[in-house]
């Protein structure tokens, strides 16, 4: 089962948080089982060294110009393995967006006031490069803040686009010390419907999305699963709920 994670981290370019270690976790053991064929993609922070990691630009990927409203921004998009699994990371890279050392904050603490923009910029990246790779997944499952627009833009923009029509979305939020929401301004900027004016990214995720699994630092709301366990438990949980949503299941 072709199975697209989308996170804003994953270990071990980015180290030592909950999402991070998620989202390389369960692609690595869903991959083991051959019974799925995984891709990671997450953005190209300038925390993340090119020269340590190994990333290398994939020339016939990158170059696409991504729209955020009147503006263009040409998008860079390099590749690594992660170390001891035969996995591979696709980096959304962006010299004006991602190329500052800091994933939200600069090294104040101050939030970078593009925040959203970024965002934008990363979910129409990612669907960018599944197009080109010309792979057709089963399961979208976007992770964390950065990640939240996916479900949205399939559900809009890439709603028309055979290779995403019979995605299921999967969302699984991150808890942020920091609100970032959308005004009128950004509408207006970015050229974006009013249906996300006082929206973050993590609302529309959860709007969106076929099925909602939260990390386990988060209370779910209502009746939504939460990860559990260790990362083997929480694979074979993934695992299930998947074939639920593909089956139109609930959770």
């Amino acid at each position: 089962m072709r199975t697209l994670f989308v996170s804003g981290e994953v270990a071990p370019f980015i180290k030592g948080t909950e999402l991070a270690e998620l989202a390389c976790a369960l692609p690595a053991r869903l991959h083991e089982t051959g019974s799925y064929e995984t891709r990671i993609m997450m953005p190209r922070y300038g925390t993340v060294s090119e020269r340590k990691n190994r990333l290398h630009e994939v020339i016939r990927l990158s170059g696409a110009e991504i729209p955020l409203g009147e503006e263009k921004e040409v998008l860079k998009v390099k590749v690594a393995s992660i170390p001891g699994q035969r996995l591979q990371v696709y980096f959304m890279d962006n010299n004006h967006l991602f190329k500052r050392k800091g994933i939200f904050t600069d090294k104040q603490g101050k939030l970078f006031p593009d925040n959203l923009e970024r965002a934008l910029f990363f979910g129409r990246g990612v669907l960018e490069t599944t197009r080109s790779l010309g792979w057709s997944p089963a399961i979208v499952h976007a992770m964390g803040w950065i990640s939240g627009l996916l479900p949205w833009l399939l559900r809009t923009e890439y709603a028309g686009d055979p290779l995403f029509q019979d995605a299921k979305i999967v969302y699984t939020p991150q808890e942020v010390d920091f609100e970032a929401r959308f005004t009128e301004e950004h509408l207006s900027k970015l050229g974006l419907p009013e249906a996300l004016l006082d929206k973050s990214p993590v609302d529309m995720g959860l709007a969106h999305a076929d099925m909602v699994i939260y990390p386990p630092s988060l209370t779910p709301e209502g009746n939504a699963p939460r990860f559990e366990g260790e990362h083997e438990e929480m694979a074979e949980q993934a695992m299930t709920l998947y074939e639920q949503v593909l089956n139109g299941v609930p959770a």
